[in-house]
């Protein structure tokens, strides 16, 4: 069915026909303007686009042709279809080679030419929604950029660049909030695999009694409650790339399959005897060494190599100092696009507030803060003092009491190392063992917790 109102240009120098087409299309729902040549056109066509121009080929003074290659120049998307009286279809050619949408051979009927118009406005409209598809994706794509100059950044990006074209399986580790994610969705769209799915699992929201069914599938019956087969992440990933996120989360039983799924590309359904075989690329994320689980017990060493085939570290944010104003604006234009309100100006001083704040909790903290800072303003310009309170670390007075009874004396070195230990072990509990997050929750240089925990034992929960 033609569009509403869609509007014709006719140019033809046949007044029969011109007024023929004049009275009949307007009741199917077109606007008409006609023209006896294309010099008459011009004027119509200065005054507003139209949606098809339907032009004759022979006409005296300027042709068809001639007349094509105009509009094809002021005007590179304007549909044309051209009117061709019979035998002259190598002309027609000739015009569609110039851009012409579609030809008409006279004489035609009004429900023929019905036809080709309905049929060009739907390819309009397909086009119009692909373009609108275009600059969506364009807007996703704001969540799917490594956004950043400093050093740190440049190496995980030349990194993410020489392992995109292969498929050899990536390990990336760093703090919580640091991007894991986002670089593995960024390998997967550069890859000649971006065309097939990019399957992520977060396996430490998996129940741990549903893992391997949740990765591998499994058969109706393999247990209470499993009326039907279901296909796991593995063979939903075929053809494209598994994600498995916290991957140091995966139980120790269900390692050794794990293993033998990514080193042979095949496994078994649960309650399944049928070996199922899927083409994937495998990267996993990972919130602790797990060289260090490797080391407790905690996890598989040969599972541990076979992730660990390109290792790709992400620096946390506290050490990207110079990317963090580049960060506050990426996150402003997203926050302010998805809450449709205009992004605040952040002034030299309010960056700098920012840049002095050490951001725990990494990128995806600094990300919740913007969109909390264009949710509660509306003022075009923030400085540092109208910025929304930082979290800080609270003082020490309060979080440490001493129960000295009838005690007549201590050994005050053994007080603050018994002290000294139950922060380093309560920090290292709340970063999930992240040296890097508990140091700066403590305040101290990584290196010198290091040395520290080496010379602890946090392996009871501090009081």
């Amino acid at each position: 069915m033609a569009v509403s109102r869609a509007r014709v240009l006719i140019v033809d120098d046949e007044p029969i026909k011109r007024s023929i087409l004049a009275e009949e299309l307007p009741g199917a729902g077109y606007a008409v303007e006609t023209a006896s040549n294309p010099l008459e056109a011009a004027p119509l066509l200065a005054r507003g686009a139209f949606d098809v121009v339907l032009t004759d080929l022979r006409m005296p003074g300027q042709d068809g042709l001639s007349f094509l290659r105009q509009l094809r120049q002021q005007r590179p998307d304007q549909a044309v279809i051209v009117m061709t009286a019979y035998g002259t279809v190598d002309t027609a050619v000739e015009a569609m080679k110039l851009g012409a949408f579609d030809y008409i051979q006279k004489p035609f009927s009004t429900e023929e030419l019905l036809l080709k118009l309905d049929r060009i406005l739907s390819y309009q409209g397909l086009r119009r929604e692909n373009e609108a598809l275009r600059e969506a994706l364009g807007c996703r794509g704001m969540e799917t950029r490594l956004v950043g100059r400093s050093e740190a950044i440049r190496q995980v990006l030349a990194r993410v660049h020489a392992v995109a074209g292969t498929d050899s399986t990536v390990l990336i580790t760093g703090e919580t909030g640091t991007g894991k994610e986002l670089v593995a969705r960024v390998i997967h769209e550069t890859s000649h695999r971006s065309a097939g799915p990019l399957m992520a699992v977060s396996c430490a929201a998996l129940p741990r009694e549903l893992v391997e069914a949740e990765l591998f599938g499994h058969e109706a019956g393999a247990f209470t409650g499993a009326t039907k087969r279901r296909l796991g992440r593995f063979e939903l990933a075929d053809g494209g790339t598994l994600l498995l996120d916290d991957v140091d989360d995966i139980p120790l039983a269900v390692q050794p399959k794990l293993l033998r799924a990514i080193q042979e590309r095949r496994f078994e359904r649960v309650g399944g005897e049928e070996a199922v075989r899927v083409n994937i690329r495998v990267i996993a994320t990972t919130k602790r060494s797990l060289r260090a689980l490797v080391a407790t017990g905690g996890f598989r060493e040969d599972l541990y190599y076979r992730l660990n085939v390109v290792p790709l570290e992400l620096p946390p944010l506290r050490e990207r100092g110079e990317d963090i104003a580049l960060l506050a604006e990426h996150f402003l234009a997203r926050a302010a696009l998805r809450l449709n309100r205009d992004a605040p100006r952040l002034t030299p001083g309010a960056l700098a507030r920012l840049r002095d704040y050490p951001w725990p909790g990494n990128v995806r903290e600094l990300e919740n803060y913007i969109e909390r800072l264009v949710a509660t303003n509306q003022r075009p310009e923030l400085d540092a003092t109208e910025l929304p309170e930082l979290a800080t670390a609270e003082g020490a007075e309060g979080l440490v009491s001493l129960a000295l009874g009838d005690r007549n004396a201590v050994v005050l070195a053994d007080v603050v190392a018994e002290v000294e230990k139950r922060l380093i072990c309560w920090a290292l509990e709340r970063s999930s063992g992240s040296l890097s997050r508990a140091a700066a929750m403590l305040g101290v240089p990584r290196s010198t917790l290091q040395y520290k925990v080496a010379r602890l034992d946090c392996s009871q929960p501090p009081a």
